[in-house]
C-alpha cells in the first residue's frame, strides 16, 4: 500500500494585529505558511535549524500564490484559524512545493502555494549558499505520494503573467527604501514576507498621491502572486515601481510591483515581481 501524503495541522489564536479593517492580512497568512513549513519539517523530516546547520541545506521561495475567499475573514468572525500544510518534492530533491489551507468558522478562508528552491549551504557562519538538492537521507524521507510528477514543477514555477491586464490607470509610481534587518532573515537576505509587505505598502501609498481617484488602492486583496529572482541584502537600497491596470473582467484592479536595486542601471530587471488582484475597479 502506498503511503499517503502527510499533513501538518495546527490552530492559531487570532488577535488585532493580524487583521486590517478589511481582512486577514496577507503577511499574516505568509508568516503562518513558514510556521506550517517549520512544523512539517520538524514532524516529518528534521527541524529547520538541523536542516541548515547539520545537513547544510537551506530553502528559499521562488514563487508564491495566495488566494483569499469571499466573504473576507474579519477580526470579529472567529477566535481561531486552523492551518493545514503539506510538502512535496521533485524527484531530484532540488525543488519543494508547500501547499496550505487556512480555515475558520467551518469554511476555507484562504489557500497558498509556495514553490521553494533547495540550496546547499557553502559557509555555515554567513549561511552563503548555492543551488543544491536535498541530501539523499532527507529525500528518502518523503513518501511516494509526496513526490511530484516530472512535469508538475514546470507548470507550478512558470513566471507568466498571473492576471490579465487591461487599461493602465496611472503613470508608474516609484519609491525607494533601504532594507533594514527587520526586513531580512537570519542570513541578512531579504525576507520574502517583508518584501510582499513592501509591495502592499507601495500600493497603499498610492492613496496619498491619487486620493479617491483609485479606490482599489485600499480594497481587499483577492489574490497575490510573486516571483523571486535575485535576492537583496541588508542595507541595500531598493526601488519599487508600481503600476495599476483594470482587470479585463470582474470589475477588479491589478497592481504590479517591480522591486530591485535602486543603483543604476535603472533598466535592470527586477529581483522581485509582485502582482495583486483587488476587488475594486
Amino acid at each position: 500500500m502506498t503511503a499517503a501524503a502527510r499533513e501538518t495541522a495546527f490552530r492559531e489564536p487570532l488577535y488585532p494585529t493580524r487583521f486590517s479593517p478589511l481582512q486577514l492580512r496577507p503577511r499574516t497568512l505568509l508568516d503562518l505558511a513558514v510556521n506550517g513549513l517549520a512544523r512539517w519539517l520538524a514532524e516529518h523530516l528534521t527541524p529547520f535549524p538541523h536542516l541548515v546547520h547539520k545537513h547544510r541545506t537551506a530553502i528559499v521561495v521562488r514563487t508564491l500564490r495566495l488566494d483569499c475567499t469571499t466573504p473576507d475573514l474579519r477580526f470579529a468572525d472567529t477566535p481561531w484559524l486552523d492551518v493545514r500544510a503539506r510538502l512535496a518534492t521533485t524527484g531530484s530533491g532540488e525543488w519543494l512545493v508547500l501547499s496550505l489551507a487556512y480555515e475558520a468558522g467551518g469554511r476555507t478562508a484562504a489557500r497558498a502555494r509556495l514553490v521553494l528552491r533547495v540550496l546547499a549551504v557553502a559557509e555555515p557562519e554567513t549561511l552563503s549558499a548555492e543551488p543544491g538538492a536535498l541530501p539523499p537521507d532527507l529525500l528518502a524521507g518523503f513518501t511516494e505520494a509526496e513526490r511530484l510528477p516530472p512535469d508538475a514543477l514546470r507548470e507550478l514555477a512558470r513566471t507568466r503573467q498571473p492576471f490579465g491586464l487591461g487599461t493602465e490607470l496611472l503613470a508608474p509610481q516609484e519609491w525607494e527604501t533601504t532594507l533594514s534587518r527587520s526586513q531580512c532573515e537570519v542570513a541578512d537576505q531579504w525576507s520574502f514576507i517583508e518584501m510582499i509587505e513592501l509591495a502592499t505598502t507601495a500600493r497603499e501609498r498610492l492613496s496619498t498621491t491619487t486620493g479617491p481617484a483609485l479606490p482599489a488602492a485600499h480594497a481587499p486583496v483577492r489574490s497575490l502572486a510573486a516571483f523571486f529572482q535575485r535576492p537583496m541584502f541588508v542595507f541595500d537600497t531598493c526601488r519599487t515601481v508600481t503600476r495599476a491596470h483594470h482587470a479585463p473582467r470582474g470589475g477588479r484592479t491589478v497592481f504590479r510591483h517591480d522591486i530591485g536595486h535602486a543603483a543604476p542601471p535603472r533598466t535592470a530587471a527586477a529581483g522581485l515581481r509582485v502582482w495583486e488582484l483587488l476587488d475594486a475597479a
